[in-house]
């Protein structure tokens, strides 16, 4: 199937695809029933040498064909969308020439995976059944309008198993649509496990601290009940000082399920709204952080008093490592079931892929991890406006380091976090 310079299109007569005008193109796509790519090909030259991906992306039920550029599509033209690009075309077969198919793409920048937390399909079904009930089948655009298997960044592996979905709208308008059922499902996955006896093992001092009995009204308080929580030390004992620790394993067969999570428990002589307040605050990071050398607000969805949603950037120097740590996250905050004041605030954070990494140098002296889930749980307590309870979920993957290494490091940041913050008090 060749193809031809659409007399229709002017979007797109600067891209560097005329480079090469004498030369005949052939479009094609590959692996249709699992992630088909757009192929361009110039006739005359081995195609070892000249194929290039334009995009990747999948049919729908209707046909119709969702895509998204990849790093060379993109280098036709950077302002361009898949679907410019794709009108720059027409069909030239068998020396008939009919026009292309328009296309559904998706231009966000911001992705999450989904597939490993259990409120997602619920969601999801809440949203489609609302604001997305008046969109036609074939009008679905994958990862915009429903998740998608499909890696949104060509150095990701494709799992067929995963669940991909766009957090921004591609527009520069704010949110996608599926953006809010993902966070929503994100915190509730948290909440759930920060309760959940089963899924944690208390370390040896923590077994200890429990058996006494004194934290039996505070540890694994439901969160949904809308109000204080009560303490187990008076202000100023030396007990009052303690971190609790547990150590567990998230139960899917999803995307990290093997790498260890850490739990941590502690009381924080501040009141919710000021702690809140400084964990959220980019500028502050270094209060409390030693090890970070800066924290960037990239892109902010919301921005009011109960509640805050951006893209963030964050880098640290973990002695020893010899490299710098870079974590890019989703980070999400809102009052808890009751509201701030009576019950408190949760603060959650997960790794994003950014499509703007896509053609990002490499560089060796940086290791890139990702939150897989982090969690702070900020409780108020009884009788006591300028105290609260501070549970922190902490589940990280950083490569080349091993996962017994991994869990020592974690139990070691979780009661550095901890102690880092009573400084401030």
């Amino acid at each position: 199937m060749g193809f031809k310079k659409s007399k229709s299109s002017s979007s797109t007569s600067s891209m560097s695809v005329q480079s090469a005008p004498k030369q005949r193109r052939k479009m094609f796509t590959s692996r249709l029933s699992k992630r088909p790519e757009l192929i361009v090909v110039d006739e005359g030259m081995g195609c070892s040498l000249s194929c290039k991906s334009l995009c990747v992306g999948s049919f729908s039920p209707s046909g119709v064909f969702s895509i998204k550029p990849s790093s060379y599509g993109r280098s036709l033209s950077p302002h361009s969308t898949s679907t410019e690009i794709l009108d720059s075309f027409s069909v030239d077969d068998d020396a008939s020439t009919s026009s292309v198919s328009p296309v559904a793409v998706a231009t966000s920048r911001v992705f999450i995976r989904t597939a490993d937390l259990p409120h997602m399909k619920v969601s999801v079904a809440r949203v489609m059944n609302s604001t997305l009930s008046d969109l036609d089948a074939d009008k679905l655009v994958e990862h915009l309008h429903k998740p998608s298997s499909t890696p949104p960044l060509s150095s990701i592996a494709l799992d067929e198993n995963e669940s991909w979905v766009a957090l921004d709208d591609g527009n520069g308008n704010g949110m996608a649509p599926l953006a809010e059922a993902a966070i929503e499902a994100l915190v509730k996955s948290g909440l759930d496990a920060s309760i959940n006896r089963g899924m944690w093992t208390a370390n040896a001092s923590t077994e200890k601290i429990i058996k006494a009995g004194l934290w039996d009204s505070t540890i694994f308080f439901p969160y949904n009940e809308g109000r204080p929580v009560p303490l187990p030390r008076a202000c100023g004992p030396k007990d009052e000082k303690d971190v609790l620790l547990w150590t567990g394993q998230w139960d899917h067969k999803y995307y990290g399920h093997d790498i260890p999570a850490v739990r941590c428990e502690a009381i924080v002589n501040m009141s919710p709204r000021a702690l809140v307040d400084l964990l959220v605050d980019s500028n502050r990071v270094k209060e409390y952080n030693k090890m970070s050398i800066g924290r960037d607000d990239i892109l902010h969805f919301c921005k009011e008093e109960t509640r805050v949603t951006k893209i963030i950037v964050g880098r640290s120097k973990p002695p020893m490592l010899g490299k710098t740590l870079v974590l890019k996250s989703l980070l999400h905050m809102e009052e808890l079931p009751g509201g701030g004041e009576r019950s408190g605030y949760v603060i959650v954070s997960r790794a994003i892929s950014l499509v703007d990494d896509v053609n990002a140098p490499v560089d060796p002296k940086v290791l890139y991890s990702e939150m897989l889930m982090g969690m702070n749980i900020i409780r108020a307590v009884e009788g006591d406006p300028g105290r609260c309870v501070l549970i922190n979920l902490n589940h990280l993957r950083s490569p080349m380091i091993p996962v017994m290494l991994a869990r020592r490091l974690a139990l070691g940041a979780a009661v550095n976090f901890i102690n880092d913050i009573r400084a401030l008090c």
